[in-house]
């Protein structure tokens, strides 16, 4: 026992040694087999034995998001999964676990004003040099040992330092090859399930169950407080609005011709009595300028806000309106009704997640003469979607949530 007070950066080493040698083996007699343990199981014994060491925390999960704002999104519900299941687990010992969330600046910029009893700490990377060096994040780690990593990305650094700091549990994608880094490996890629679904194997992993629970987001988790500030100092006074997201880097997911659609949705959303609001990232602040100037009174807020502050504004809106973007899978994660063009990607995999999400495609072929003539396509099918229509379900989606 004289061992454990031996400390290894404020950790007693010894324990540390014993989580990673005991972390993912069954014992029978003198047999040990490296069969995978239920992650729950694993977290209460090496909380347990943190405690009975003294070690009163940091006890920190951490997880490396997908890149992509959409695939962040798919992923929140097995984070809350989880994180219902572990939090209880560690309150019952009268500890608090910290959740750290990792990755790109494109997708994990989610959580930066998040609360911290949500995500208590965002470490974003801009990528190339700003990624997270694995040595740094071994000393850290040496000093303040989580007591999971779990890598929902192909990045191989935050596998390798976890591995090599001996994190007791380590889940992580296995179609890269890096299996025998995780103590808890899982498929991801290529399968003919939804996005959201492919985390089910991984989460009856780590807590016994596969039962996926939407998660709602907006203010009380996200922040994105100035939202509503930064809304009424470009002319909001407090009437209805719609947000309108037309923005991607995907040519293929846009509602061409730009210059048409948007704007003849937006004056037909404004005789309905709807103020529009038009949002996007600073990749799209030119093209949002020229399509805000052919829809008088809308507000153009495009490279004005934050993410977590879209989601503030997405989540007080009536409804919204998107192409296949991040800003599609934000608003229906808010739970407000949610109407998504579809210009090529296929909706059985790639979906908006939530209760008041619709996704609506066009025609794959020209219903008449000249459909598809006068501007290109680039392979959607989004400009067979007449603003009309996109209206007329809008006005439905509003209603079943009003009832």
């Amino acid at each position: 026992m004289a061992s454990r007070t031996v400390n290894w950066g404020g950790f007693p080493k010894a324990v540390a040694a014993a989580s990673a040698q005991n972390s993912h083996f069954w014992k029978d007699g003198g047999k040990r087999f490296m069969l995978a343990r239920r992650g729950t199981d694993i977290l209460r014994e090496e909380l347990r034995r943190r405690l009975d060491a003294g070690y009163q925390g940091p006890h920190e999960v951490w997880i490396r998001w997908p890149r992509q704002l959409g695939d962040v999104v798919f992923a929140l519900p097995f984070f809350g999964s989880l994180q219902a299941a572990w939090n209880a687990e560690a309150a019952a010992l009268g500890v608090t676990l910290r959740w750290v969330a990792v990755g790109h600046a494109i997708g994990a910029a989610l959580f930066s004003e998040a609360a911290p009893d949500f995500i208590a700490e965002s470490v974003i990377e801009s990528g190339g040099v700003g990624k997270p060096d694995p040595w740094h994040l071994l000393r850290r780690w040496r000093e303040a040992p989580p007591v999971c990593v779990i890598n929902l990305s192909q990045s191989v650094r935050l596998a390798l330092g976890a591995w090599m700091a001996r994190v007791p549990i380590r889940g992580g994608i296995s179609d890269n090859h890096l299996s025998l880094l995780y103590t808890h490996p899982f498929k991801y890629r290529d399968l003919p399930i939804h996005l959201a679904q492919r985390y089910e194997p991984l989460l009856e992993q780590l807590t016994g169950q596969r039962y996926l629970q939407w998660v709602r987001i907006g203010r009380h988790n996200l922040g994105g407080g100035r939202g509503p500030e930064i809304l009424r100092a470009a002319g909001w006074a407090g009437e209805p609005y719609i947000t309108l997201a037309f923005g991607t880097r995907g040519h293929v997911k846009r509602w061409f011709p730009e210059t048409g659609t948007w704007p003849e949705l937006a004056r037909r959303l404004s005789a309905e009595g709807f103020r529009c609001v038009w949002l996007g990232g600073p990749d799209e602040v030119a093209l949002g300028k020229e399509i805000a100037a052919l829809a008088p009174g809308s507000l153009d807020l495009t490279g004005q806000t934050s993410l977590p502050e879209a989601c503030a504004i997405q989540e007080a809106a009536l409804g919204n309106v998107a192409i296949d973007t991040g800003l599609a899978h934000t608003a229906a994660a808010t739970g407000r009704p949610t109407l998504t063009l579809m210009g090529h990607s296929p909706e059985p995999l790639i979906a908006p997640v939530g209760p008041m999400a619709v996704a609506i495609r066009g025609s794959a072929v020209d219903s008449h003469r000249g459909e598809s003539e006068g501007f290109e396509t680039h392979g959607s099918v989004a400009h067979r979607v007449h603003p009309e229509r996109v209206v007329g379900l809008l006005k439905a989606l509003m209603a079943e949530a009003r009832a």
